[in-house]
């Protein structure tokens, strides 16, 4: 069994991974609930808000990317 990382930086690393896989717009939504939960979990823990602002806009930003490359690929076809 793998050992599973709680560190912030190696969690955000793994949600670019599974937003870098949609391939849907429901895919894509689902991975905005990742992000937010993902939040919700920093702020339980305290994080600097700082941080988490840092990370959840960066988030956000890659999910909007990919929405845009989903968007421009089903208006080609």
């Amino acid at each position: 069994m793998e050992k599973r990382s709680t560190h912030y930086g190696d969690i955000q690393k793994w949600i670019e991974k599974v937003i870098d896989s949609c391939e849907t717009y429901d895919q894509t939504r689902s991975a905005r609930r990742l992000i937010c939960n993902f939040e919700k979990q920093m702020r339980r823990n305290k994080v600097d808000s700082g941080i988490l602002y840092t990370i959840g806009a960066h988030l956000r930003d890659v999910i909007s990317y990919k929405n845009k490359e989903i968007r421009e690929k089903y208006l080609k076809s």
